[in-house]
């Protein structure tokens, strides 16, 4: 008996000692990692989210506006069937694998053979400001949905995704919170007076803030010599063509790599071209030069006007020609027409013969004209 309690006694101890352990390795686990939960808690005090009608048009209740501070957020016009996936790596954002795999899913929703690309897409540049409206704490990362306010009558949606340091562990609380703030911040409520219809000026960099290294896109202005046509690229993303004509089509454009996709506000169809160092290069393979880095044929000026010197006076209009009428004078007639071929006096009448008139007188007046 006194074996059998010892060895109860004894298990007794083994199975509190490993109870102990295992509650001190969970609280050392927890202080170590995050929990989405409070995570998502923290985010949802600190952006107040905005409200949108079903059909996307327009704003029901407004949030906080939140500035960009990184650059490549690409936006769709929310009349694409869905958003544009967008990824933070490496100091920017991208849109990666998962935005092509994104765009094929809209290519695939999209009614009439539509494309991603039939819809007008907007890039942001840093420190441009927009809505938040939803925030999802992911076991990897945060996914923000943004939304635009109207460029050219047009709104923008995107989703964002903010990964965490390591995307294996939910971090802290804080460091979440600091990891999000990397890339976009409420605006202080002073400066929350509406983002406007324009697009925002580029901000100077920050003397902080780490340099990455980029592809400087093609902005200027590129002539076609072939027509006489020229392209305006300008930074806030939209372009303006001017065909030799003087016609104007605006719209916006991105840039993938060396590839440039032109989309028009007024059809939504999209051009595009190879950015070739100072050249834009059609898929009808004719080449845009841009003006000011490589010599371009301008087409020749209009000759000067003339001055008022070098033109000949018109020619000084004809006489009217002469007229007869009922009661004239001999001598009024003939000194328009001359004198008559012939006279003949028949009693009280003198006539007059004409080429091809004959004017009768009674009393030395005009009485008929034939």
């Amino acid at each position: 008996m006194k074996w059998k309690r010892h060895m109860a006694k004894m298990r007794w101890f083994r199975t509190s000692c490993l109870a102990a352990i295992t509650s001190m390795l969970s609280l050392a686990l927890a202080a170590q990692t995050g929990d989405t939960a409070a995570i998502q808690q923290k985010l949802n005090s600190q952006f107040k989210l905005t409200t949108i009608t079903a059909d996307r048009s327009d704003i029901v209740t407004a949030g906080d506006i939140v500035a960009i501070h990184k650059p490549g957020l690409m936006m769709y016009a929310v009349a694409s069937p869905m958003p544009p996936s967008n990824s933070y790596k490496n100091g920017k954002i991208g849109q990666g694998w998962g935005g092509f795999g994104k765009d094929l899913a809209i290519g695939m929703a999209a009614p009439g053979g539509a494309t991603a690309a039939s819809y007008p897409h907007r890039p942001f540049v840093p420190e441009e400001k927009c809505w938040v409206t939803g925030i999802q704490v992911q076991k990897d990362g945060v996914l923000f949905q943004l939304y635009s306010d109207p460029y050219d009558n047009i709104r923008y949606y995107a989703n964002l995704k903010i990964p965490f340091p390591d995307k294996k562990t939910v971090p802290p609380v804080d460091i979440a919170v600091q990891t999000v703030a990397e890339v976009l911040t409420v605006v202080p409520p002073q400066d929350q007076g509406g983002q406007g219809s324009q697009p925002a000026p580029v901000p100077a960099p920050a003397v902080a803030e780490p340099q990455v290294e980029q592809e400087i896109p093609p902005f200027g202005t590129y002539f076609l010599k072939e027509t006489g046509a020229r392209l305006h690229l300008a930074q806030n993303g939209s372009f303006v063509l001017l065909a030799a004509g003087g016609r104007m089509s605006p719209g916006l454009f991105t840039i993938n790599g060396d590839a440039l996709a032109l989309t028009y506000s007024a059809t939504g169809s999209t051009s595009l071209f190879k950015i070739q160092g100072d050249r834009l290069v059609a898929d009808t393979g004719l080449a845009w030069v841009r003006q000011g880095s490589a010599p371009v044929t301008e087409p020749p000026p209009a000759p000067a006007p003339a001055s008022y010197g070098d033109i000949a006076p018109p020619p000084p209009p004809p006489p009217p020609a002469p007229t007869i009428s009922i009661g004239q004078t001999k001598d009024q007639v003939t000194a328009a027409f001359g004198d008559p071929v012939r006279k003949a006096i028949i009693g009280t009448k003198e006539i007059y013969f004409y080429k091809d008139m004959k004017v009768t007188f009674t009393s030395g007046k005009v009485s008929d004209v034939e």
